[in-house]
């Protein structure tokens, strides 16, 4: 073998070797069954690794919904808005997570969301999750690195005076309010089209069917005014099925007591959750 050889080899190892160090950058994070080295660009944390190590179960992550990570974020900010007005959360710390929910809300850092949609732990994991990667972007906001939890902490800023048994219910609900209005919007339209077709067609004759067979004259128009009414119908179904959504969990904590919630953070934390985004 040639020195020309030798140089071409060195070189090719030197850089797979510099490029697979690069890849396997990480930082150490802690919970109480040990230490973890997450990717160094991950804004998940340890929870939310274990999360992904156990319950491959599905193979669909949380952020194929997207108005589900928006929830989150949007529970979250109710959450800390909250918990700044009884005074339990710093100012400078409620700025940092506000500026990170809204911009979850917003459409950024979705890719972070990657807990399965069935888990253990009646949804631990998925409040993580979100507790996780939204400490982690409002460090980041700080002028902090992620994993710096001196300064927000997942559990003790994102979490405060909540648990999984109230957050995830209500982020549930927050999650089908925003797909129900999308629905409802596209149904609208639908309806309208029909209409536009019942007046278009409101000349036309044909044979009106029951029990498989013809039965008395009506018009095509008829026919899709019908449609049309069928829809509106469907869409006064879902507007009243949401008075069962608007109920929400904040603030009873475990196990309904309210055990760790400070006194009033429970009707404002229901107060900033209509807020309008």
């Amino acid at each position: 073998m040639n020195n020309m050889k030798i140089i071409k080899i060195v070189a090719f190892l030197v850089l797979v070797g510099s490029q697979s160090g690069k890849a396997q950058k990480t930082r150490t994070e802690s919970d109480l069954l040990g230490k973890k080295e997450i990717p160094f660009d991950a804004y998940y944390g340890v929870q939310t690794l274990r999360a992904l190590e156990n319950f491959q179960i599905s193979g669909v992550k949380t952020n194929f919904y997207p108005d589900y990570v928006k929830a989150y974020a949007m529970v979250k900010l109710a959450a800390a808005r909250a918990n700044t007005e009884v005074g339990r959360m710093k100012k400078d710390r409620m700025d940092a997570i506000e500026k990170a929910c809204q911009a979850v809300i917003d459409g950024k850092y979705h890719d972070q969301f990657l807990t399965d949609m069935y888990q253990g732990g009646a949804g631990t994991s998925a409040n993580m999750n979100a507790n996780e990667v939204l400490a982690n972007i409002a460090l980041e906001m700080m002028g902090k690195k992620k994993g710096e939890y001196q300064f927000i902490e997942p559990h003790d800023d994102l979490n405060m005076g909540q648990s999984t048994n109230d957050v995830y219910p209500t982020a549930i609900h927050v999650a089908l309010l925003l797909h129900n209005d999308k629905i409802v919007r596209e149904a609208e339209l639908l309806a309208q089209a029909f209409h536009k077709k019942g007046d278009e067609f409101k000349n036309i004759i044909k044979m009106g069917r029951t029990e498989g067979q013809d039965a008395v004259p009506m018009t095509v128009g008829q026919e899709f005014h019908g449609f049309g009414n069928q829809i509106e119908g469907a869409i006064e179904a879902l507007r009243k099925s949401e008075a069962y959504l608007y109920e929400e969990n904040m603030g009873a904590t475990a196990i309904g007591t309210g055990l760790t919630a400070t006194p009033g953070y429970a009707e404002k934390c229901a107060a900033f959750s209509c807020f309008k985004i």
